[in-house]
């Protein structure tokens, strides 16, 4: 039996039909049976609703054709087209014209289309898929749908790009695309603008939803001390808790560089990173090895700890491989490790800690190897704060005098008062000392006592105007130490705690607008009975004004000598999308005067441009200018690093294609 039906309109008879009321009740369970069969009665199988301008059912093959506006849907699946035929009993469908495919994580279009609604398969002909969570689109000729989320095509195209004619993209055979897992190819070519550029026998591309194995975008850079640079690194995504990072550097200068870094991190606050470089420079026939490290495991209840490890075997490894200024210029790197069980108001720590100088003998300098600990915090006993410490330390040096330190420091803090508050402090220091590789030019042990009175007294004055609140807080304090011992060997600032008799005053003016602090002016001077024929200390300004222009101010003024001693400024604001910031630095015991500026702005939504500078007005000129340039489009991008340091420049380039990283 054939017959027609229009679900969408009232009802449209072919000419030659009579409208009688047993064909109205014959189109009607014809229409029931094919919005809502499910192949098994009662079954939890998928509902499949068919709706089309016409359509036509032959009951003898249990075949029905739509055409016009045809729309099938199966669970989170649509499909449409201009016509289709579905075959009730397999669950095939053949569609025509304008054909469009959509599910939860693809959408496609294609000119013809043989699929099954059951097992999801299919073949797509003249064919373009969009993947979109990635934004893959894959076009061929032919694409084969093996499973839900799973295609192949024998000779396809793939990017990231939405343009008609892609900024790029790669041409390949045996495409496959699985999701979430990713997409892989073989005899594939790089085409830019649909001109082809490079050749690979295979790729693969991880989708970033989720960390994958792969190479990592490669970047590619030019020095004039270690020449071409190409470096290529490749992650490993060992399990859900840990992953590796693998780097190759080939300098066409210096050789060949390969570093590794394995990160992890564990449930109750637990995370590590270890990486390991190592070049053999084949110009200055020297091997470099650089090590870092810091695993965490802290816990605000229970025992934890970390360690942090930084070491390089050779002190110009940094000067001759890191372009940053910031690192190239720092003097020591520090390597500590500590366990620490906390308490309520207090903790329990074994601490080491090694110093590598980069500039000077390493041997020279002190290091606390171990050094074990109890810190009180200050603790509220009645009117009372109370806190201390109680440390055992070995203070070992490679080249010369070394001590065992046992120290004990007790203190009382104490306040009163309402309009002017006096704030006491007392403490007591014991400090003894054992030496050894002593070289006799000290006792082999020394003891020292200390006592130590702080008082000081603030007040704060306030007068509202019209416009703005000026806030005004002096205070004076009074320092005093006594020790036993003024002319210890200096291991670290504990050797510091000497004699000073100290008067401090001290002027704070802050400046209010609308309840909010704009400006703040702080003037101290201070006088020490210890210091002899010179018993002032330097005249101190520190200034911050947070408008109109962030401006910070620091300034020491030796009010014998009648001159600047040191001042540091530094000013920035951010407008118009442009934020620059200005430096200076004068130092007159260091004989430093440096200028310092940093430039970030967007001439345009796909460029960001990002510049500093130091400069050296003591004649040392440019130490370091970095210029790096960020592009940014729908599916690519490409940064450009230049960095100026004195004798050498260096340039580097990085390619990011959207879906590829």
């Amino acid at each position: 039996m054939n017959t027609a039906y229009a679900p969408r309109a009232a009802v449209l008879l072919k000419p030659g039909l009579r409208q009688t009321p047993l064909f109205f009740l014959l189109l009607f369970a014809v229409h029931v049976y094919l919005c809502f069969f499910t192949g098994v009665a009662g079954a939890a199988v998928p509902t499949t609703v068919l709706s089309s301008d016409t359509l036509e059912y032959y009951s003898q093959t249990e075949k029905i054709v739509a055409s016009g506006s045809v729309k099938i849907v199966r669970g989170d699946t649509v499909i449409r087209a201009d016509e289709a035929v579905l075959f009730k009993d397999t669950s095939d469908v053949i569609a025509t014209g304008n054909v469009r495919y959509e599910d939860t994580i693809i959408s496609l279009s294609a000119s013809e289309a043989e699929l099954n609604l059951e097992t999801e398969t299919g073949i797509l002909f003249h064919a373009e898929l969009l993947y979109k969570k990635e934004n893959y689109h894959i076009s061929a000729d032919r694409i084969e749908k093996r499973g839900k989320g799973y295609f192949y095509s024998p000779d396809a195209r793939f990017t990231t790009c939405d343009a008609p004619v892609p900024a790029w993209c790669f041409r390949g055979k045996k495409v496959h695309l699985r999701a979430p897992e990713g997409l892989r190819a073989r005899d594939v070519s790089f085409a830019i603008k649909n001109i082809p550029v490079l050749y690979t026998p295979y790729v693969w591309a991880p989708f970033m939803s989720e960390r994958k194995t792969g190479f990592l975008q490669p970047s590619v850079g030019y020095s004039t001390d270690r020449g071409l640079k190409i470096s290529i690194p490749f992650f490993w995504a060992i399990a859900e808790n840990r992953d590796a990072t693998v780097v190759l550097d080939s300098y066409s200068k210096r050789g060949i560089g390969t570093g590794i870094e394995y990160r992890f991190v564990k449930p109750g606050g637990i995370k590590s990173a270890w990486w390991a470089y190592h070049i053999r420079d084949s110009e200055l026939d020297k091997h470099f090895w650089e090590l870092q490290a810091l695993h965490e495991q802290r816990s605000g209840n229970r025992a934890g700890g970390f360690l942090s490890i930084n070491y390089v075997n050779r002190k110009e490894f940094y000067d001759e491989f890191d372009p940053r200024f910031s690192i190239r210029t720092q003097r020591f790197l520090e390597s500590t490790g500590e366990i620490t069980i906390p308490f309520s108001e207090s903790r329990f720590y074994l601490l080491s800690q090694y110093w590598v100088d980069l500039e000077r003998d390493t041997g020279d300098v002190p290091q606390r190897l171990p050094e074990i600990g109890y810190v009180l915090n200050f603790t509220s006993v009645k009117n009372f704060q109370i806190a201390g410490s109680v440390t055992a330390s070995n203070m070992w040096r490679d080249n010369g005098l070394s001590a065992g330190r046992f120290d004990i420091y007790p203190q009382i803090l104490f306040s009163a008062g309402k309009d002017v508050v006096l704030t006491h402090r007392f403490g007591a220091r014991g400090t003894a000392y054992s030496f050894y590789k002593n070289s006799n030019q000290t006792d082999d042990s020394v003891q020292r006592l200390a006592f130590e009175y702080d008082v000081v007294g603030h007040m704060r004055l306030m007068r509202t105007y019209r416009s703005f609140t000026h806030v005004l807080e002096p205070s004076l304090r009074y320092h005093f130490i006594y020790s036993s011992e003024d002319n210890l060997p200096v291991f670290d600032s504990t050797e510091l705690f000497r004699k000073i008799s100290r008067i401090e005053l001290s002027l704070l003016n802050r400046v209010l607008l609308k309840g909010s602090e704009v400006a703040t002016v702080r003037i101290t001077q201070a006088y020490d009975a210890e210091l002899g024929d010179r018993p002032f200390l330097p005249l101190s300004l520190q200034a911050n004004i947070k408008t109109p222009l962030p401006l910070i101010i620091d300034a020491d003024y030796n009010v014998h000598y009648g001159r600047l001693d040191a001042i540091s400024s530094a000013l920035s604001f951010r407008m118009y999308g442009i934020a620059f910031s200005f430096g200076q630095r004068y130092n007159r015991a260091d004989d430093l005067l440096a200028f310092t500026t940093y430039l970030q702005f967007r001439p345009h939504r796909s460029i960001d441009v990002e510049s500093g500078l130091w400069y050296d007005a003591k004649g040392e000129g440019v130490q370091d200018l970095h210029v790096i340039v960020r592009y940014m489009r729908q599916c690519w991008g490409l940064t450009y690093e230049f960095h100026k340091r004195p004798d050498d420049y260096s340039m580097t380039v990085k390619f990011n294609l959207r879906g590829l990283n």
